[in-house]
């Protein structure tokens, strides 16, 4: 940069001795219009690849204008280029992706865009080149990227490459088509693109007013009358949920029963058809706090990894939900159990690489010291009569200990913790038949459980982060289904039904996503709602729309 920098006199003393017409506007004349704006304080800019914050942006033009000869990148002589016309018409649509034309200068770009003075354009030049660093670094990895290393927005995955603006712009004004490289740095799955095409659905709701609100009061049943039922024909009809309204019967008929089982399942709720509290509740959630929703929910997956695989496992922790994706298309679907609001389940991606058959379940410490200190005091037998063996520590030389040989009264949660308890494989065990390991740093892992019960809840945050699942035969065998070996259903069942430990190691690891998304998109096209049940995107709203 410092090489570039050091031509600046010989560029000044070529412009002075070499002035052209005087009224001319000539490319020496903008290159010297550019470097009056940007001062000899460029000089003292130091390189900003380091720091990915959004308030470095400014600093990016120094590096940029440096390293590319100090002359206009969007602008000639005589105004506005090609690749200028195709990113201003990119930022002023940029709406559509859930993004603030406005925090891309449009206002401003728009009153400069015809000037003739070489002052205009250089200011025009520079604003479209802030202007399009910030969009880039928006639509890579999101306006709400770069948070505290605790915050559960923060991404810790190392899915987001790092920020560079030199090389996007180099990137961007070598490319033979401006149109497809913007277009390129959004996420380019299914998951980004139905959501994005469900938001001026909403907008369009809003702007029309939105739909009425459903007075509370005692449950509906199918076949009741209520006054209420012509209201909530209303507000179903407009959010497209039933067809006509046109009716005024005050009768819950058959019709109004599925249309309102169908909400129920978008919002996650109990689908039985009863419109009760939570129903109405959900009902009466604005539109305009549903553009929110998705508005929230297309920036998680700018921020996250955009590349999600050809073939991958999905997680949605609000959703409850698991889908198996391969070409595009969703292969398997469960429900599954997540963390508790005391043990959320963390938002990060990896890979699976291996499947342990008939798991051990070493216990953590903190469910030790927080759990089982209790029971096994109030029962001796509590660790035996549930197939958990005790030993002395949690090294490999570690004895094995006889529960009932310890005064239970007398041990410590401290002391707890550092003893090592470990569930035998078999029909009590809480990881159940099989477990889908990818190490990370949060010690999560999807598994069988034996508690199948917690699947007909609606809601169910019941685990301590992991991830259990209502179908795990099945997910093994979409995992596998791509072994060169004849790995089949009956052959699993017979692993499982050995009873002995069996790790089997992915020939290739497999991506799997755990998201948190709040509002999405279904493969069919319709949009779904879901708890904010860690109220996270409270902190989203504070950071996205503060304005």
């Amino acid at each position: 940069m410092q090489k570039t920098l050091l031509s600046i006199p010989f560029l000044l003393c070529a412009l002075l001795l070499y002035p052209g017409t005087s009224n001319a506007l000539t490319p020496e004349k903008l290159n010297l219009a550019l470097y009056d704006q940007l001062g000899q304080n460029t000089a003292d800019f130091s390189d900003p690849r380091t720091d990915n914050r959004p308030s470095n942006m400014q600093r990016w033009l120094a590096v940029i204008y440096g390293q590319t000869g100090l002359q206009p990148l969007w602008v000639t002589q005589d105004g506005p280029g090609g690749k200028a016309e195709v990113l201003f018409s990119v930022l002023k649509d940029s709406g559509s992706e859930g993004l603030v034309p406005e925090q891309y200068y449009t206002g401003r770009i728009a009153s400069l865009w015809d000037g003739k003075m070489p002052e205009t354009l250089v200011e025009l030049d520079t604003l479209l080149t802030l202007a399009f660093i910030k969009y880039a670094h928006d639509a890579r990895g999101g306006r709400a990227l770069f948070t505290t290393d605790t915050s559960p927005l923060a991404v810790k995955d190392g899915n987001i490459p790092a920020f560079d603006a030199l090389a996007l712009v180099k990137s961007a004004l070598s490319s033979p088509d401006l149109n497809q490289f913007l277009a390129g740095l959004l996420p380019p799955h299914r998951y980004y693109r139905n959501l994005r095409a469900a938001l001026p659905n909403y907008q369009n709701l809003a702007a029309a007013g939105g739909w009425p609100p459903v007075d509370s009061g005692k449950t509906i049943h199918p076949g009741a009358r209520d006054s209420r039922i012509s209201t909530i024909r209303t507000r179903l009809q407009i959010e497209g949920f039933l067809q006509s309204a046109a009716t005024n019967a005050t009768v819950y008929d058959e019709m109004l029963v599925q249309a309102v089982t169908l909400f129920q399942l978008r919002h996650g709720l109990t689908i039985d058809g009863v419109i009760g509290k939570s129903t109405i509740a959900a009902m009466n959630i604005p539109a305009e706090k549903k553009i929110r929703q998705i508005l929230i929910n297309l920036e998680r997956w700018r921020w996250e990894g955009h590349d999600l695989g050809k073939k991958y496992v999905l997680v949605d922790i609000a959703g409850f939900t698991l889908e198996g994706i391969a070409d595009d298309t969703v292969a398997l679907e469960m429900p599954v159990i997540v963390g508790t609001q005391q043990h959320e389940t963390p938002v990060f991606s990896d890979q699976i690489r291996y499947i342990e058959i008939n798991p051990f379940w070493n216990i953590p410490p903190s469910i030790a010291r927080n759990e089982m200190l209790g029971e096994v005091r109030k029962n001796p037998r509590y660790l035996s009569d549930n197939d958990i063996r005790l030993f002395s520590d949690w090294t490999s030389e570690a004895r094995e200990i006889s529960p009932l040989s310890i005064d239970w009264q007398q041990i410590s949660p401290k002391q707890m913790g550092q003893l090592k308890l470990r569930q035998e494989p078999g029909k009590k065990n809480a990881l159940g038949s099989i477990k889908f390991v990818f190490p990370n740093t949060y010690n999560v892992y999807m598994h069988d459980t034996p508690a199948k019960a917690l699947f007909q809840h609606s809601s169910r945050a019941f685990s301590h982060g992991c991830i259990r699942l209502e179908k795990p035969v099945k997910l093994a065998d979409f995992i596998m289904s791509d072994f060169e070996n004849d790995w089949s259903m009956e052959r699993l069942h017979e692993i499982i039904d050995t009873g002995k430990r069996t790790i089997i190691r992915l020939p290739e690891p497999l991506p799997v996503h755990i998201t948190y998304q709040t509002a999405r998109s279904n493969q069919d096209g319709t949009t779904s709602f879901h708890t904010d049940i860690y109220d996270r995107d409270r902190q989203f709203e504070q950071i996205l729309f503060k304005e």
